[in-house]
């Protein structure tokens, strides 16, 4: 069977790709949040914000600003929303700030776009401990698509935000120090922050933490603190988790080497459309590993992997086009199958090209 092949994440994937600069900043959603009046209706209700604002209440401030920016219960004037919004702010209301901060990154609501006081509202709300404007504030500091790029400056608010217990921020910064993305690459902090995440609930995080322990990568390689991690994630429906729990139990890891128990797991993983166990069911049904061998249902499971671009499939699939098991014997497909899977690197599928010139 292939090797134990592991996918994820990111939690907060939108964070990730900011590094490759595919996303813009603009993609991120926030909500808006009012303590006091979503809209203002009726004119006691009116007059009694308007005056709580002018007497400098900050939240009245932040909610009559933001009635005038959605032209709820009063005339809409944007312009004089954000004059009241950023008197809230300046009165140390952190919601206030926090907003304005993502209002003038985004340019939304006929708000126009300014980075630099996007920047001087986040801090601001970020300074007052908001986990979000933290967040928000790493991902625009790190983005390679901001002129003003700083990454030192980025990695300290996600860490802020991390040391609040923030797990999509966790989660970010362990794939940081995994993959060596502004941090140096640090198998250990990775492990660290991966657990942490992971005890907190996250599934994508108890997979990476499984995997690690799996692999003694930043840890003390044991495959039952890799199994008790993937059983976590896998009760919560991480299809990864499943098929490595089947690699487990198909090569004897942790307990008795069981093809039964390891294709009910590939198969579970499978129905859930992951292309690696999808790939290793086909190879029980073309074995007869804990099945009765059945090429149909073998090519059946390995197209589907093949159909993602899971390149042991694609050979595989080729393979069995060249010999006629399962389908119906065609060398054209067969290679075609084969040279998607060689495009992709695999040296099997390499090899047979080369010897069938």
């Amino acid at each position: 069977m292939r090797k134990l092949t592991f996918y994820r994440i990111l939690i907060f994937c939108v964070f990730l790709t900011f590094f490759s600069g595919c996303l813009s900043s603009n993609s991120t959603s926030f909500s808006w949040r009012f303590p006091f009046l979503r809209t203002v209706d009726g004119s006691e209700n009116r007059k009694a914000l308007i005056e709580k604002a002018e007497d400098g209440d900050p939240a009245s401030q932040y909610s009559y600003g933001f009635s005038l920016i959605y032209g709820d219960g009063v005339a809409k004037d944007v312009a004089e929303g954000l004059v009241w919004l950023e008197w809230a702010a300046d009165n140390g209301y952190v919601q206030a700030q926090a907003n304005l901060g993502l209002l003038f990154l985004k340019g939304e609501k006929g708000v126009p776009r300014n980075p630099d006081k996007a920047v001087e509202f986040l801090e601001m709300a970020s300074l007052g401990g908001n986990i979000q404007s933290q967040k928000q504030l790493a991902i625009h500091l790190l983005s390679k698509k901001n002129p003003i790029r700083d990454p030192e400056a980025g990695l300290f608010w996600l860490k802020k935000a991390v040391s609040q217990g923030d797990v999509n921020a966790q989660v970010t910064l362990a794939q940081m120090y995994k993959r060596g993305i502004v941090v140096a690459e640090d198998r250990k902090e990775s492990f660290r922050w991966f657990k942490e995440a992971a005890m907190q609930g996250d599934s994508g995080a108890q997979l990476e933490s499984g995997i690690a322990c799996y692999r003694g990568l930043g840890t003390t390689q044991s495959f039952e603190a890799a199994y008790n991690w993937f059983i976590k994630a896998s009760d919560q429906g991480e299809a990864a988790a499943m098929s490595n729990i089947g690699v487990m139990y198909g090569v004897g890891q942790y307990f008795e080497k069981d093809p039964k128990k390891a294709l009910k797991w590939f198969k579970k993983s499978a129905e859930l459309g992951y292309a690696d166990a999808q790939s290793n069911l086909g190879v029980a049904y073309y074995r007869g590993s804990g099945v009765k061998k059945d090429y149909s249902q073998a090519s059946k499971w390995i197209r589907l992997a093949a159909e993602q671009g899971h390149d042991v499939a694609q050979f595989r699939l080729g393979y069995m086009y060249f010999s006629g098991e399962g389908v119906e014997k065609d060398m054209k497909s067969a290679v075609i199958w084969i040279m998607k899977s060689a495009q992709q690197g695999n040296l099997k599928a390499k090899q047979w090209l080369e010897d069938h010139k």
